[in-house]
């Protein structure tokens, strides 16, 4: 697997510095002055593997395994509910918070099973029987049945110091308004600073083309060239290296409760 990208960490993990620091003076100067428009991507992202895992060269710490769990609501039941039914009890039962994601963390295996309505993936550390534990002690009455299983997820920041005269919040408009970052990654945060702004993404693993695309829209939007656009770990730790291909996530069935 291509481990290129590693070598311009330190690089971007500068800039993206600059942008959470609101580092104008650095960022207007030379290495940003008078660039050329990004071209926009041609084309639709091809490089996705289907119902498998896309395959990412963005491993390591943007690759982390995190307990997920599949939630199938009783007929009629108010999904906001369930949520904030269960992130209650996850702030009770202090085993940190439960983040939304799509059902596509989930493995072909269990997908073939059950594709779930509503997935919550809590926090780091939590381990899958410890999942279990707070799924069997606080089970909303409205959901008919749920999983919970252990994924990867990509857990990465873009981030982008625009050229001279570009507002960070005009950038953040335009990307919002073209809909190739909600295509690539369906849900992100973005935080818009003075001299930049970042884009968040957790949840399933998105394929180098996905990335790309959103660099290519970061960057044109930002009218900077894509390499330019920062991607890095949003958290710090070792993460999953995906170099050898993916690594066991037993039980790979899930546990399942109705």
């Amino acid at each position: 697997m291509e481990r290129g990208r590693r070598g311009t960490a330190l690089r971007w993990c500068l800039v993206l510095v600059l942008v959470l620091c609101g580092a104008v003076a650095a960022a207007r100067g030379g290495w940003l002055a008078d660039p050329a428009p990004a071209q926009a991507v041609s084309g639709p992202v091809t490089d996705d593997a289907g119902d498998e895992l896309a395959t990412t060269t963005f491993d390591g710490p943007m690759v982390r395994r995190r307990a997920a769990i599949a939630i199938h609501p009783a007929k009629g039941a108010d999904r906001g509910q369930i949520a904030r039914e269960l992130r209650a009890a996850a702030q009770r039962a202090r085993v940190g918070t439960l983040t939304d994601a799509t059902f596509a963390v989930f493995s072909p295996e269990l997908l073939e099973y059950l594709v779930p309505e509503q997935t919550l993936v809590l926090d780091e550390g939590v381990s899958v029987p410890d999942a279990e534990a707070f799924m069997r002690d606080h089970q909303p009455a409205s959901v008919a049945f749920y999983l919970v299983q252990p994924v990867l997820v990509h857990d990465l920041t873009f981030a982008v110091v625009p050229a001279p005269g570009v507002m960070p919040a005009d950038v953040s408009a335009v990307v919002d308004s073209e809909g190739i970052l909600s295509d690539s990654l369906n849900r992100y945060r973005t935080t818009v600073q003075r001299s930049g702004l970042t884009i968040r993404y957790f949840g399933a693993i998105i394929s180098d083309g996905q990335v790309e695309a959103v660099r290519q829209a970061l960057g044109r939007s930002a009218r900077v060239p894509a390499d330019r656009v920062a991607v890095a770990a949003s958290l710090p730790g070792p993460g999953e290296d995906l170099s050898h291909g993916i690594p066991d996530l037993t039980p790979k069935a899930g546990h399942h409760h109705g």
